[in-house]
This record gives C-alpha cells, structure tokens and sequence, in this order.
C-alpha cells in the first residue's frame, strides 16, 4: 500500500510540473525569481536553419550561466538582474558568435531583451543564409521579405502580428513550408493547439524530409495527449535524424503513457546516456518514475536526484524532494 502511495506521490510531482502545457519555446524557463529582467533569443546556423540543441553561455561579472536552444532555435534566461552581459556561441569548425546587451537599472520591470546569434562560416555575411538555404533558395522576394517580417514579429513575441505576416507571406508562394512552420509555431505560442497542428502538417506535406516541422506534428500531438499518433512520429523523425534526443525525450515519455514501460526505459536511458541540459531534465523525471514502479529504489533516487541538479528550483522541486526521502525510507 505505501508502495503506490509513493508511485502516485510521484505522479502528483509530474502534473505539477505541468508538462504538457510546456511550449516549444518554454523548455529553457528557470524558476529562478532573482532579478527583474530576462534575456530571449534565437541562434541560427549558417544556412538559415534554427541552430537547435546548442550550448549559449551568458555571463557577467555574477559569472556565466549555460542554457541550451529548442528545436527552432530559441533560448530565453530566467530572471536576472541589471548590468552588462555577454552572449556567446559556438559550434566545432565555426568561428564564436558574441552579442553584447546592457541592461539599465532604470529598465521598466520584466522588460525583455531579445537578441539574434548568427553562426557564420568565414568570411560569410550576417544574414546572407537565406540565400544559401534550399528552403529559400525559389522563394520570390516579395514572400521572402514578408517571412523576414514575421520572424521579427515572433520574435518580439507578437504571435497575430506574425501570423498576418506569414499569410501574406504564403499568398505570395503557397508552397512555402517555412512559413507554414512559422505559422505554426506562432500558434503554438498562443496555444492554439490545433491551428498549430494544421500548420506544421502543411509544412510536412510540401516538404516530407523538412524534420523540424514533422518534429512540430509530434510534439502537438504529444501536448493534445495522442500519444499514440505522437510516437509514431517521434519514431519517424528519429531515423531520419537519429541524434535529436529531444524527438528521443518526447518519444520515452509518450510510451511512458501509452504503458509500455520497459520501452519508455530504454529510450530515456539513450536520451541521458551522453546528453546533458535543463532541456532534457523531464527523461530523468520519467526515469525516476519508471524505477519507483520496478522497486529499482537506488536507480530511481539517483534519477530524481539528477532532476532536481538540472531544474533545482522547478516548481516541484519541493515535492521530489520528499518523494527522494520517502524512497530512501523505503531502502
């Protein structure tokens, strides 16, 4: 009986956490409340491709703090305070991209500021990728600066403004993938779930081997709780892109609740086996889970331990922390 009081303890810790309400755009959130600012941006490979999955270092004279980029490129700090900070990235074999921003004490609170990495091969230009990317290498110019628009508009977290971009920026080239991804992910701000769906399966359906969007299809169908249409899809986008442990998280935990445990284990198990980063925090909160079931106390202690190492101030960190007590307890 104190065996599945501790199993639902667990689960009580997980709906806490609200995971699926978590947007592509929200995995790097802190609960860190210190300070009165943050800092929010998007990394882009040379090709114009949203640089996914890599490390940005943002320090200070506080010191420097690391966080990791979603799928479409994107990052935003936790709460910090006022003062210089320095933005940096890189990637093996390109040279380090530095952004500077100055945070004004006399800045209205919560202020935002957003700023955009550009990873460039030498030699090449800030913003000349697009010319360089298949995905925009037919699209007329009128489309192409209408999606340059709405990009900004996201950006800035204008999530309608962007949308009216991108639909115009589609009147002009209908089989615009990019934009109906954009469009997409505009909509999965605002959490319209199925507008965002719709979208991305667009973009699919125009260009099949455009991963990040079918990416998109899964991670909807994850957050609409079709579990078994997402892990399909998570499948699918792994072998055309075996190294994406994100698609590998989301993958783990929808099997997780499909109830095919051993399954889910496995696949968190390879998402954590060489990955690190608050961004993949979740798979070793499902992996504690998955060992409380199998009585594997030690294994899932260390797992939730891990958990709150990545995300020490989650909104359920109080509550792990007595669900690690309970199962020392328990030996």
């Amino acid at each position: 009986m104190r065996r599945k009081l501790q199993l639902m303890f667990i689960f009580m810790c997980l709906g806490a956490l609200g995971v699926h309400g978590q947007g592509i755009g929200d995995r790097n959130r802190s609960g860190d409340s210190e300070g009165r600012f943050t800092i929010t941006g998007r990394v882009y490979m040379p090709d114009g491709r949203p640089a996914a999955n890599v490390k940005v270092d943002i320090d200070n004279t506080d010191g420097a703090k690391t966080y990791f980029t979603n799928l479409d490129g994107t990052f935003q700090t936790g709460s910090i305070k006022a003062g210089n900070y320095t933005v940096s990235v890189s990637m093996p074999g390109l040279p380090t991209e530095r952004e500077s921003i100055t945070i004004d004490r006399g800045s209205p609170s919560g202020q935002s500021y957003n700023v955009a990495l550009f990873l460039r091969h030498e030699g090449q230009k800030k913003g000349d990728f697009y010319s360089n990317n298949p995905l925009f290498r037919e699209v007329p110019k009128p489309a192409l600066e209408k999606f340059k628009k709405g990009v900004e508009k996201l950006e800035k977290n204008d999530s309608k403004g962007a949308v009216v971009l991108f639909d115009e920026a589609l009147a002009a080239y209908p089989n615009f993938a990019p934009a109906y991804h954009q469009k997409g992910t505009a909509y999965l701000k605002s959490n319209e779930l199925d507008k965002a769906l719709e979208a991305f399966v667009k973009a699919v359906s125009i260009n099949p081997d455009y991963f990040e969007a079918k990416f998109s299809v899964g991670y909807v169908q994850y957050l609409k709780k079709n579990y078994e249409v997402a892990a399909a899809v998570f499948d699918d986008v792994l072998k055309q892109k075996a190294d994406m442990p994100e698609a590998q998280m989301y993958l783990g935990i929808s099997l997780f609740n499909l109830k095919n445990v051993d399954a889910a284990e496995t696949v968190l198990k390879k998402t954590v086996a060489d990955k690190a980063g608050e961004r993949l925090a979740l798979a070793h909160l499902y992996l504690g889970q998955i060992y409380a079931q199998k009585k594997k106390t030690a294994e899932a202690v260390s797992e939730l331990e891990k958990y709150l190492e990545l995300l020490p101030k989650a909104p359920n960190a109080e509550k792990i922390k007595a669900a690690i007590a309970d199962l020392k307890k328990q030996g």
